[in-house]
């Protein structure tokens, strides 16, 4: 227990990690650590993974605006989310990560103490997770040496992303190995404890499975560099991954307490902006293809133009889903050329201030375009305590069949038949959301993927077509921005207000703080690795637009 003490004291030491008051939080359990079982650390750290890759993308994230899912269309902020004004020190997730990497050391060591192999194998798969997403939006970043206190190291060095990535590697393997390993069909865990399976093992293995794949698929273009083979990991863990969406790594909001509830719902948030709208290229996509998804995930604008009338009037606007809307038809007003008047409209992508009274016409200087009713809003769930269709996901069945889709469409890793799983891949995706159940009159699945636009076998590029309708399927989600960055797909255009001509691939490090000679020394190690790009104008290398270890050499995306 003394161990698992210093283990935490080492993290609050450190500057990299945790600020004065999240010190105090995480100081609390040392304790009483003797009271803690594994069990717990299992279900708390279960929920904060979750969380770590939802909220990446989510509202108030950086991500989604970059990847064109919405844009910000009030004032507050708007031009550094929608302009991807990325500043030093914001949006940084680097503190709450390599916080949360302190409870799963402290899961381990309490799993090794009871003998608990499978805590134990699930806190190694945790562990990659977490170094994965950090070291992917970073570059270097300490590894090896973190929580080393009693070994007198206070300030760890930044281990370069490609040795991280080998051990990562090898300690997915190794999870699996052991997770196999483990007698019965069951795993050894308290009822209630595991809340992603339930302690059914075959579940869990296909998730580490899955995870590996999805990381040999992010170094792929550099596996020549890696003294592990990542071919043959990839074809290892492809034997056995996600066959269906009951296998989806997923955590559900209860709504019972602002705890356990979603951001923007009336636990978290008490006034309601509806300061986020759909990215005009991404509904443009949606709507070209006739896709339903569009319909769970958006509501039509309250206020439309018409062209045809020449009376204000209200109607009862059903859309394919059964889902009902009233909505405010209103004459098209004289002198204006360019109002859009269709029934679901996105803002156009990259302006440096705020939206507000787009599309509004003759009313865009009153009082009502603040709320924009000349706009499409999100989907009233995501104004929720809690719904079945916003949860927190960390790698679903779709991804994968997307994954196996653009593996056989490059020739990598022996995969075959992309069209399967990329046919696949969107019919998942579909069932996720509810569109099966739903779409008023049954909806044909077939239809919808022999559109020109859809079907794989009618791409002049098959890999392109796979990366955008992964795009469009993984909305609000972080890995697309991931995927871009390696493949240059899909073909994103920069904002057209933005500070420069190219999408940001990095996010900066934490600056050193307190500035310690040894903190400042590391830091400055791990900077030097970066390789600046074309788009670079400052003078340190740590830019938004600097290349990691994982881009350098491949021409991608930039």
């Amino acid at each position: 227990m003394k161990k698992i003490f210093k283990l935490i004291l080492t993290i609050g030491l450190i500057p990299l990690l945790v600020s004065c008051n999240e010190f105090e939080e995480v100081n609390k359990s040392p304790n009483n650590v003797s009271n803690i079982s594994p069990n717990f650390l299992l279900s708390s750290t279960t929920v904060s993974l979750a969380a770590s890759y939802t909220n990446l993308a989510m509202f108030n994230g950086r991500v989604s605006p970059l990847l064109q899912y919405y844009q910000k269309n009030d004032g507050y902020k708007s031009e550094e989310f929608n302009a991807l004004i990325w500043l030093p020190n914001t949006s940084s997730i680097w503190q709450g990560t390599y916080s949360n990497l302190v409870h799963v050391k402290a899961m381990s060591d309490l799993a090794v103490a009871e003998d608990n192999v499978f805590i134990e194998a699930v806190a190694l798969v945790y562990r990659a997770v977490y170094m994965d997403l950090i070291t992917k939006i970073y570059g270097d970043a300490p590894f090896s040496e973190t929580n080393q206190l009693e070994e007198g190291i206070v300030f760890p060095k930044y281990d370069e992303q490609k040795e991280i990535y080998e051990t990562l590697l090898i300690d997915l393997r190794t999870a699996k190995e052991m997770l196999e390993g483990i007698s019965g069909n069951e795993v050894p865990v308290l009822e209630g404890y595991d809340l992603l399976y339930d302690g059914d093992k075959d579940k869990w293995i296909k998730f580490v499975n899955s995870l590996r794949i999805r990381m040999c698929l992010l170094l792929n273009n550099k596996k020549g560099e890696l003294s592990v083979d990542v071919d043959a990991e990839f074809q290892d863990a492809a034997k056995n991954v996600f066959t269906s969406n009951e296998d989806n790594a997923v955590i559900y909001y209860l709504g019972t307490s602002e705890s356990n509830s979603f951001s923007d719902g009336p636990f978290n948030n008490s006034i309601i902006s509806f300061s986020e709208r759909v990215g005009e290229g991404f509904l443009d996509s949606l709507r070209q293809q006739n896709d339903p998804r569009m319909y769970r995930w958006l509501r039509p604008v309250e206020r439309k133009w018409d062209r045809d009338i020449s009376t204000e009037t209200t109607i009862e606007y059903a859309d394919p889903l059964g889902q009902t809307f009233p909505i405010e038809l209103l004459p098209y007003p004289a002198g204006y050329e360019d109002l859009n008047t269709d029934m679901y409209i996105g803002i156009p992508i990259g302006n440096d201030v705020s939206w507000t009274g787009f599309n509004a016409g003759p009313y865009a200087n009153s009082d009502e375009p603040k709320f924009s009713p000349y706009l499409s809003r999100f989907a009233d769930m995501y104004y929720q305590n809690a719904n079945e269709y916003v949860n927190r996901k960390i790698i679903t069945y779709s991804e994968v069949e997307f994954i196996l889709a653009e593996a056989a469409a490059i020739g990598a890793f022996g995969v075959t038949d992309a069209d399967a799983h990329y046919k696949n891949a969107i019919e998942a995706s579909m069932d996720t959301w509810g569109i099966f159940d739903d779409y008023v009159g049954g909806f044909d699945f077939n239809d919808f993927y022999n559109q020109e636009s859809v079907d794989l076998s009618q791409a002049t590029n098959k890999h392109q077509r796979i990366m955008t309708q992964k795009w469009l399927s993984m909305w609000l989600r972080p890995e697309p921005w991931f995927d871009w960055r390696r493949t240059g797909y899909p073909n994103f255009v920069a904002p057209y207000k933005a500070d420069q001509p190219a999408l940001p691939i990095r996010f900066h490090y934490d600056t050193p703080n307190p500035p310690d000679p040894q903190y400042v020394l590391k830091y400055n190690e791990a900077v030097e690795n970066l390789e600046k790009s074309e788009f670079v104008q400052a003078t340190s290398t740590d830019d938004h637009r600097s290349r990691m270890w994982l881009l350098q050499g491949t021409n991608m995306p930039y």
